[in-house]
C-alpha cells in the first residue's frame, strides 16, 4: 500500500464563552495533516490506515471528507 500525507481542515467546537467579535476575528478552521496507508481515495472522501498487520487487516483508520 502507498503511504500518503493528506491535508484537511478540522472542525472546531467549544463551550468557552467568547464575544461575537472574538469569534469573528480569531476563529478559523485548523489545517491538519494525517500520514498513513491510502485505503480509499474517491471524490467524496479519503480513508487512511495506520496499523497494517500485512494480512488484509487494519487496526486503526481515519475517514477524511473532501
Amino acid at each position: 500500500m502507498e503511504i500518503v500525507e493528506v491535508e484537511w481542515f478540522d472542525a472546531q467546537a467549544s463551550v468557552e464563552t467568547l464575544s461575537i467579535e472574538e469569534i469573528k476575528d480569531n476563529l478559523k478552521p485548523k489545517l491538519s495533516k494525517s500520514v498513513g496507508y491510502l485505503i480509499v481515495n474517491n471524490k467524496e472522501y479519503v480513508v487512511l490506515g495506520f496499523l497494517d498487520f500485512g494480512d488484509g487487516w487494519i487496526k486503526h483508520h481515519q475517514v477524511i471528507p473532501k
